[in-house]
């Protein structure tokens, strides 16, 4: 939820085609993944006919993107198709996250070297409170018709690692597009000349 385009540094150096990283945009209140997804199609010129996709919360809100725009696929790095998929203790949590002091925590985690702690001490403290208690009521991509391209953590604490439908990293945990940087870069270069070709 607090990431931020520079998760994808060294996905960059994998792939030889183009691919727009982008920012959250600045929180405005909203309070479902379909604003939220709403917003970064207006901000990022999305059109018809592009392919969407991210890691975590960010591939969700692609999934939320193809509703609202005729996309070639849909491609989850470490991401959910549906609440279902979150760990247990991430649903048991949601409901306390109005009275987490994310302000603080993010405030004790900027003192970190670790990037992941770096990028969720920057990320809006209200952005990551409105996504969170959303996330129990996604529907997911339930009912989408469109294709849809996953890979996903063995190890993956975060969201569960599906049984079926996704390429799967053997003992890889939920932040794979950082750390397992060369397997998704084989992955996206694998289902773009499979599936697209060259466009």
């Amino acid at each position: 939820m607090g990431a931020d385009s520079s998760m994808y540094d060294l996905l960059r150096k994998e792939v030889p085609f183009e691919i727009n990283y982008i920012d959250w945009p600045r929180y405005r209140g909203e309070k479902t993944f379909a604003e939220v997804a709403k917003r970064v199609v207006e901000e990022n010129n999305i059109q018809d006919g592009d392919i969407v996709g991210g890691s975590s919360l960010g591939g969700m809100i692609g999934i939320e993107i193809a509703r609202l725009k005729s996309v070639r696929a849909v491609v989850l790095l470490g991401s959910a198709v549906s609440s279902t998929e979150l760990q247990g203790s991430l649903s048991l949590f949601s409901p306390l996250i109005k009275i987490v002091p994310i302000s603080l925590i993010q405030a004790l985690a900027g003192k970190s070297d670790n990037i992941i702690a770096k990028m969720f001490a920057k990320a809006d403290a209200e952005f990551i409170r409105a996504t969170s208690l959303y996330m129990p009521r996604w529907q997911g991509f339930k009912d989408l018709q469109v294709p849809l391209f996953r890979i996903h953590g063995e190890k993956d604490q975060v969201i569960r690692c599906p049984k079926t439908g996704s390429e799967i990293v053997k003992n890889a945990g939920h932040f794979l597009a950082m750390i397992h940087a060369k397997e998704c870069g084989a992955f996206l270069n694998k289902i773009k000349v499979l599936s697209f070709g060259e466009y």
